[in-house]
C-alpha cells in the first residue's frame, strides 16, 4: 500500500511544477495590466519591482501586441524607457 501512495505523490508532482509557471505568468501580467491601469508612468525597473517580476518589456510587449494596448514610451536621459498607458483620444475632438 505504501508503494502505491509513493507512485501517486510522484506522478502529481511533475503536473503542479507544470502548471505553476503558467500561474505565475498570468498573474505577474494581471499586476502590470493594474500598474497601467492606474494611470501612471513606469520604468521597466519599476515595474519589475512593483509587479514582483523580472520580465517587464516581456509583459509590456505582450500588452501591445497579443492583447493591443496602446503603452507609449520615450527614452529618458539615463537611458531607461518610461511607459505609461495612452490616453483614449475622446475628450478632444
Amino acid at each position: 500500500m505504501e508503494e502505491k501512495k509513493k507512485k501517486a505523490a510522484s506522478t502529481t508532482t511533475p503536473s503542479l511544477n507544470r502548471y505553476g509557471k503558467d500561474n505565475d505568468s498570468a498573474r505577474l501580467i494581471q499586476s502590470v495590466r493594474k500598474l497601467f491601469l492606474s494611470g501612471g508612468k513606469f520604468t521597466a525597473k519599476d515595474i519589475n519591482s512593483l509587479a514582483g517580476t523580472n520580465d517587464a518589456r516581456k509583459f509590456i510587449s505582450v500588452l501591445r501586441h497579443k492583447e493591443g494596448w496602446e503603452i507609449e514610451d520615450i527614452r529618458l536621459s539615463n537611458g531607461c524607457k518610461l511607459y505609461w498607458l495612452a490616453e483614449k483620444g475622446g475628450s478632444n475632438e
